[in-house]
């Protein structure tokens, strides 16, 4: 944010585990306070307000909308609330930052974003990994051409189902994720989604989907019907990309690909890093020297930037996040443009639906 700016009041609902990084990357941005928080369960708030020194606590929405008036609020909710929740702020005029996915459905998503264009406040989605370090470097060079014409994206999502959030999720078949029409892989294959479309501009780009559960079936309950693996093709009118979500993959990680006219590059989410490639220009056996040598180079010159970030303590595990909300509360100053317009958040839940549309469709005719 602008050492300038104006002071802007943040108000957080919803304090689970995810709210912890909220606040305290909102605290690294300049002239942005949280002034309360709010969750239905009282403990939840009170833990939180207590770690984080947050002055307020509720644990009635409006109440605290009317109490604080914030400028912003992060809805940090399960996901099946981000609709009424988004009205409510809307009523207020308070904008939103909305950790994804942004709504279970399509239809929601479509009302949210009408009801805030309506009261004139603006929506953020929370695609942060489109705003991690190594991704906007692999942005960059695209911009700047050095990719030449992009003809196909390729992103991958790895997932751990034994993780801290996945255990918990597969322990618990009341979860909230559950709810979701595509459980546990529509809660994260958004993000690697949000990393492919900058690169497939098509409003309604042709969407194949499969989906597998690879897992045995121990529960009979929701935790039996995910799918852990998917695979996706999307056809855009100038250029292709897939999406492959795995909770079988190791080590589990996330990266994109952008293969273009001129070089490839890819960026990995987990190291942190970019690679980008050209290929050979020498002949015969001398090439396999060669492209041996330039892939070294840029392993170098990564561990050297991770290296001197590591030194200045910038190597921070919430950097897109941080990112995401600084833009956000730039454009709701006036002095960008969104980061991510309400319009893509809407493209991107439409895709989803059509995503597990097709998974479930598919897997019934199986």
């Amino acid at each position: 944010m602008d050492e300038g700016g104006v002071l802007l009041r943040i108000a957080i609902v919803g304090c689970g585990q995810i709210a912890d990084a909220h606040i305290q990357e909102i605290r690294r941005i300049p002239g942005a306070t949280v002034e309360a928080v709010c969750d239905v369960n009282y403990h939840m708030a009170e833990q939180a307000a207590a770690r984080f020194q947050v002055p307020r606590l509720y644990t009635d929405l409006g109440r605290m909308l009317g109490d604080v008036r914030p400028d912003v609020v992060h809805v940090t909710t399960p996901p099946r609330s981000h609709l009424p929740i988004a009205r409510m702020l809307a009523e207020q005029g308070a904008h939103a930052y909305i950790e994804k996915p942004f709504t279970a459905t399509a239809a929601e998503a479509e009302e949210l974003v009408d009801c805030a264009t309506r009261a004139g406040v603006l929506a953020c989605v929370g695609h942060c990994n489109a705003y991690d370090s190594a991704f906007l470097r692999l942005r960059r060079l695209c911009d700047e051409g050095h990719l030449g014409d992009v003809v196909h994206v390729d992103t991958v999502m790895g997932y751990n189902l034994a993780g801290p959030f996945g255990a918990v999720m597969m322990g618990d078949p009341t979860h909230w994720v559950h709810d979701l029409p595509g459980g546990i892989a529509q809660n994260n294959i958004s993000h690697p989604l949000s990393l492919l479309l900058p690169f497939l501009p098509d409003e309604r780009p042709v969407v194949s989907a499969l989906g597998q559960r690879c897992r045995p079936a121990r529960y009979g309950d929701a935790r039996d019907r995910f799918f852990d693996e998917i695979r996706v093709t999307l056809l855009g009118s100038r250029g292709t990309a897939s999406l492959q979500f795995s909770s079988r993959v190791r080590p589990p990680q996330m990266y994109a690909t952008v293969h273009g006219t001129k070089a490839y590059a890819t960026a990995s989410l987990d190291s942190r890093t970019l690679r980008l490639v050209h290929g050979a220009s020498m002949p015969g056996p001398f090439a396999r020297v060669q492209w041996a040598y330039r892939d070294r180079h840029e392993a170098a010159r990564e561990f050297r930037r991770n290296l001197a970030a590591l030194v200045r303590a910038e190597l921070h595990f919430f950097e897109g996040m941080h990112e995401l909300i600084r833009r956000f509360y730039l454009a709701i100053q006036g002095k960008q443009e969104m980061p991510v317009p309400m319009a893509e958040a809407l493209r991107a839940t439409r895709i989803l639906e059509e995503i597990f549309t097709q998974c479930d469709r598919r897997a019934e005719e199986a």
